[in-house]
């Protein structure tokens, strides 16, 4: 299966990655190629999306910026990103000014381990 080629298991932790390899490769049809643009995408989007809502002072907007980066990590499989967009935006609903702290970890996370994968 091409997620194996992906995963190098052995140089993981036993804990769970970043990044669900599985459910990337059902959102690409395990296509190789176009799991690495989706990755690669995502990366770059992650971090302009961090910048952006790190900046934006308008909570309709940061709230906007918050869902978009959900949906793009459930794509490439970045379950923990996408369950910290689901606590910030569910403070934001709340009109509570939410820390970014994990967001911005588990983004720094699944990006680092993109960089394991597309290097290796």
């Amino acid at each position: 299966m091409a997620i194996a080629s992906l995963a190098r298991p052995e140089s993981r932790p036993d804990t769970t990655p970043p990044i669900d390899l599985v459910a990337l490769a059902g959102n690409t049809l395990g296509n190789r190629d176009l799991e690495r643009e989706v990755l690669r995408m995502f990366k770059a989007q992650s971090r302009s999306m961090m910048s952006r809502i790190s900046s934006e002072m308008t909570s309709a907007v940061r709230s906007d910026l918050i869902h978009t980066l959900k949906g793009s990590a459930r794509a490439v499989g970045a379950l923990q990103v996408a369950l910290v967009c689901e606590g910030i935006e569910a403070e934001l609903a709340a009109d509570h000014d939410p820390t970014l702290i994990s967001l911005k970890q588990a983004v720094a996370d699944a990006n680092s381990y993109i960089e394991d994968l597309l290097d290796g």
